[in-house]
């Protein structure tokens, strides 16, 4: 199943100069951090979700990449279907004055948006990322659409190098 996502990690301590990719190299304060991403590529939304659990990559890819290995995955809500939802994501989250916009550019090199990466110092609710996920449905979906949801709860130990 292909489709798009929603990645949500905690930061448990401030990192200092963290070189990303070639956007330069940024401070992050603990707190968490929303990731957006989408898998439209083979092996769709299982593979790439399955990338992205893994703490450490050999090759760094995509910006998250750099940012992982100190990062404890929380949740991943998943909406699998036909539908590019990355976009209209990145815009609900940057329109609520909870969130902020850490780096730049973050991860949207392919879609235009200003970031994928979102900042909130206390845990994004169920109520937001609930909202979130089904404005987008409303504005992009059309009855009949076979779709899919996931929510995923992890509670990752830093310690283990998952």
């Amino acid at each position: 199943m292909k489709g798009s996502y929603i990645l949500v990690f905690q930061l448990d301590r401030p990192l200092n100069a963290i070189a990303i990719g070639r956007l330069g190299c940024f401070d992050f304060v603990p707190g968490y951090y929303i990731y957006i991403g989408s898998a439209f590529g083979s092996g769709g939304l299982p593979a790439r979700l399955a990338y992205h659990q893994r703490r450490y990559k050999a090759h760094p890819h995509w910006h998250i990449d750099y940012l992982r290995p100190f990062l404890n995955l929380c949740e991943i809500w998943t909406v699998g279907g036909p539908h590019r939802l990355e976009c209209s994501w990145c815009e609900l989250f940057a329109a609520n004055p909870a969130l902020q916009r850490p780096v730049a550019g973050f991860g949207s090199r392919d879609t235009g948006c200003a970031s994928h990466l979102f900042f909130s110092a206390r845990r994004p609710s169920l109520h937001l990322l609930t909202n979130t996920l089904l404005n987008s449905l409303n504005k992009h979906v059309n009855n009949g659409d076979e779709l899919q949801i996931e929510v995923h709860a992890y509670d990752e130990d830093p310690s283990n190098g998952a």
